[in-house]
């Protein structure tokens, strides 16, 4: 008598209905459709009784179907009959998956991996399950563990790439995730989800042009989705690419004209450009229908000065402290509920909540290798002083060809935006917000200065060159400005890449701006946000720099104190353009009418009158003492923020 498995292969091959039965069953299970495919198994199996094959198929269009109970006996049933077929112990392991059994189902896995070559497809199956299911499990490290010790024979194995790319973000591991993901997409240029991850891997890093980039690779792939057009005008928002942003909210407009992060978007939009009463309508249309859309209240927010009432404070309190969910999604309503306390005038309430958010702020930096390390910031200002002598120039070049860059520089919240704002008033000036290429620059310019190598000319003439390439249109402007607020480090370089460019530093009251900045919620990688004592000494580092370069470079730094400026504004905005080489133009003083975006913290402050908005510290003075400490410890001035006498005396001495 011929082995059970022999007649079942002679079955196959001479019974035609069999065969029909199983094909019609396969075709069903591939398109989802369980309970059909079950028909077509069973009128098989009815043939076949002893066949493992439609055993095991059965099990597992059971289990797909959610009946992982009465799936178990013929997925076991299956490998009993034929223990050597690795392909029935994968689903006997999609069976126990099912049903919980972890643990056997990794037996059964593992099995598989011991018994196959690893490059056959069915080890590779086995192996991309296993880490699927750690990481389903929530252990991306151990998932991270089974693919890298299959690398070697799967590294340009899309499935593999893929699962490595899902790995590595659950890891927050952005330059790892951007390196595979740059890989993949290689390999199949077709597949949208390795553009996704390359541009959520840019995005994390703050490479906001890339992260458009590779989005827009998805869109261009096939007819893009509502969903997917306010996704890229998420990431063309932080890109400052507002024209972009506003179009493919158009789009999706029209495909879903109630979609809440559409018009939680637009309404953003809206407020960048002034259009409150369209930006508010837009929050309450979102908040409608999605009454837990954070952003949306986040924009409301900043439209009211935190005027919410006390349900929607309610909502904000449980959002934020959902333990179940990533830090990045209780951040934001716990940053909006310390406003609403504060518009209130609990200020109790408001810094407590302030200081909750920033715990998840360094729960999630822990997690993703980030922190403020003050010694490695001390190391790295000394570093730039040290080299001024070789990069300084102490007076401006007559403008060349191109635009002429405005760089305005300071800690944030110190008034850059109300310094942009006048002057992207004017007729020859283009206001570009806060632009991320110099501060890539500064560091391919301080990782050669770490190999011991200066850049040639070459070089510098190819950062400037690509610096002003990715300018928007400029229109009929020939002046722009860039107020990213920490490219006060890079005035040495900027000297050289921009020997014609004016730098504007704006100075402010260091204990209003260390507070406003402690009481907003600022990009990740800006880690010294988290603490009063860690923001306070930033400033000293900052102080200490600014001292530097107005002391080795006299002229070409204009510092604009805020308080002096906002107080007499008049006298200060003409000698703010004079400064930048321009002639006055009236509308300066009223820049509130411009039409141009202001993609900032500041948005609506900065179409109000111009005034002295200091006074917030007094009412928070209980709290700020670590604040008080750290910048007296670092020699700033409490009133003008500028570095004091002793510590700048202290700096001149030789070998400090």
């Amino acid at each position: 008598m011929p082995p059970e498995n022999e007649e079942n292969r002679l079955l196959r091959i001479n019974d035609t209905v069999f065969l029909a039965e199983l094909e019609l069953g396969v075709s069903a299970h591939q398109a989802g459709r369980f309970e059909e495919a079950l028909t077509y198994y069973r009128t098989a199996l009815a043939r076949a009784p002893q066949d493992a094959e439609i055993s095991s198929l059965i099990g597992l269009s059971l289990a797909k179907s959610g009946r992982a109970g009465e799936a178990l006996p013929y997925l076991g049933r299956a490998v009993a009959r034929e223990p050597d077929q690795a392909g029935f112990r994968l689903n006997l392991a999609e069976g126990l998956i099912a049903l919980k059994e972890y643990d056997r189902a990794r037996e059964e896995l593992q099995a598989v991996i011991a018994r196959e070559p690893a490059a056959e497809l069915v080890a590779v199956a086995a192996i991309l399950r296993m880490a699927r299911l750690e990481l389903d499990l929530s252990h991306p490290e151990v998932a991270k563990e089974i693919l890298g010790a299959a690398e070697t024979h799967l590294a340009q194995n899309p499935g593999f790439l893929a699962l490595q790319c899902e790995v590595l973000a659950a890891l927050s591991q952005w330059p790892a995730l951007w390196a595979k993901a740059l890989v993949a997409s290689r390999l199949q240029p077709g597949s949208s989800s390795h553009w996704r991850m390359l541009a959520r891997a840019a995005f994390e890093q703050g490479q906001f042009r890339a992260a458009t980039e590779a989005y827009a690779r998805v869109l261009a792939l096939a007819p893009p989705s509502a969903e997917d057009l306010t996704a890229y005008a998420g990431l063309c928002l932080h890109a400052l690419a507002l024209d972009d942003a506003a179009a493919a909210l158009d789009q999706a407009e029209v495909l879903a004209p109630e979609l809440p992060e559409m018009l939680s978007k637009r309404a953003l939009l809206h407020m960048y450009f002034g259009r409150f009463d369209e930006a508010g309508s837009y929050c309450r249309r979102c908040l409608a229908r999605d009454p837990e859309n954070v952003s949306a209240y986040a924009t409301l927010i900043r439209l009211t000065g935190g005027r919410l009432d006390d349900m929607e404070l309610e909502t904000l309190s449980r959002l934020s402290r959902r333990t179940e969910v990533h830090p990045d999604q209780r951040i934001p309503p716990a940053f909006a509920v310390a406003h609403i306390h504060d518009a209130r005038g609990d200020f109790a309430a408001a810094f407590a909540a302030c200081n909750f958010a920033h715990e998840q702020c360094l729960a999630r930096d822990l997690a993703e290798g980030r922190g403020y390390d003050a010694a490695v910031i001390e190391r790295r200002i000394r570093r730039l002083m040290a080299k001024t002598p070789a990069t300084i120039s102490t007076l401006r070049a007559a403008s060349g060809p191109g635009p002429t860059p405005i760089f305005i520089v300071g800690m944030p919240r110190s008034g850059t935006t109300l310094i942009e704002s006048v002057l992207g008033a004017h007729s020859r000036v283009f206001a570009c917000g806060e632009r991320l290429l110099m501060r890539r620059i500064l560091q391919a310019w301080l990782e050669l200065d770490a190999g011991r190598m200066e850049p040639d000319a070459a070089t510098l003439s190819g950062w400037a060159r690509a610096y002003l390439q990715e300018l928007p249109a400029l229109g009929a402007a020939d002046h722009f400005t860039d107020k990213h607020p920490l490219n006060f480090e890079a005035i040495g370089l900027i000297t050289r890449l921009f020997p014609d460019a004016a730098i504007i530093h704006v100075r402010r009251n260091p204990v209003e701006t260390c507070l406003s900045i402690f009481r907003q919620e600022f990009n990740k990688l800006w880690t010294f946000a988290h603490r009063l004592s860690d923001i306070g000494h930033y400033y000293g580092q900052y102080a200490l720099l600014m001292a530097h370069w107005e002391r080795h470079a006299p002229g070409r730094v204009t510092t604009i104190q805020y308080e002096n400026f906002a107080g007499g504004f008049e006298q200060g905005a003409a000698n703010l353009v004079a400064a930048c080489g321009l002639g006055w133009e009236p509308q300066c003083l009223e820049f509130q009418r411009t039409q141009r975006a202001i993609a900032t913290f500041s948005t609506v402050q900065a179409r109000d009158q111009v005034a002295v908005r200091n006074g917030r510290a007094g009412r928070y003075a209980q709290d700020l003492g670590p604040l008080l400490e750290a910048l007296t410890a670092g020699g700033v001035d409490l009133e003008t923020g500028q570095l004091g006498a002793e510590r700048l005396v202290q700096d001149t001495i030789p070998g400090r």
